[in-house]
């Protein structure tokens, strides 16, 4: 009995350690281009892409020490059937982001932004066309690769499935605390915010289990981001056309 109850809970250790080791790959990485002479949005972009890149290292750090080989990963082609959870789950995605967004607006609570967003706001659209490709190449498959490529079976393997989806979909959203809290130093808004992330990674965490095929919830992931990124901004930039022509007209 002591046995069996042990090794869950080095195993939900191990998955703790392994998204703080993610995240701090992550600042490791993206520390050295603050020390290069580079623009704002070339600066940007390195720094987002060395970042992402920590959740791989700490990826690539669990299977090289546990001797579990790309097998595990259960990375492979489309079929008919996971091109449709690609599809849906996209859908499902951005259609419960909205419902909950529209909720919390319902209650009266804030909502936090995130670094991203926040330096398109302050007048460098270019960064949200530039993150629309990245979703896709960089930010879906980085993160999908630790937070359901490993941590998720890992924890499934000694847990309930529903469980394993819970506590990898808990610490994927905490591992989103500090961009969130950067943008809005608002502990209610990263909160409510941190929620809404939650329910996105149960959403993926599911679309996993039923596809058997990790490359699904890392189209959806970064489908879902592209998607946000490319309509934040047309609706920045159709402001910004606005206030040229108004200012033109006047």
């Amino acid at each position: 009995m002591a046995q069996s109850t042990t090794r869950p809970l080095k195993r939900v250790a191990t998955a703790t350690g392994l998204s703080v080791l993610g995240v701090a790959f992550s600042v490791l990485l993206s520390i050295p281009v603050f020390f290069v002479s580079l623009d704002l949005l070339t600066e940007f972009v390195v720094a987002l892409v060395l970042s992402e890149l920590g959740f791989v290292a700490a990826a690539l750090v669990f299977l090289r020490a546990t001797g579990r080989g790309w097998d595990y990963l259960n990375l492979g082609f489309l079929s008919r059937r996971e091109v449709g959870f690609v599809v849906a789950g996209t859908v499902g995605l951005f259609v419960f982001r909205i419902v909950a967004i529209l909720a919390a607006q319902a209650l009266g609570l804030p909502l936090a932004g995130n670094s991203i967003t926040q330096l398109a706001e302050e007048g460098v659209l270019a960064t949200l066309l530039v993150l629309i490709p990245l979703s896709i190449l960089v930010i879906g498959p980085a993160e999908e690769l630790l937070f359901r490529g490993v941590v998720q079976p890992y924890l499934s393997e000694s847990i309930p499935e529903w469980a394993a989806i819970v506590f990898a979909s808990v610490l994927f959203a905490l591992v989103h605390v500090p961009t969130s809290f950067v943008a809005t130093p608002n502990p209610v808004a990263v909160g409510v915010t941190l929620t809404i992330l939650f329910g996105l990674s149960i959403l993926l965490g599911y679309l996993y289990v039923w596809s058997g095929n990790l490359l699904v919830p890392i189209l959806v992931h970064g489908f879902y981001d592209a998607l946000l990124f490319a309509l934040a901004y047309l609706v920045l930039s159709s402001d910004d056309l606005s206030a040229v022509l108004a200012s033109a007209m006047g």
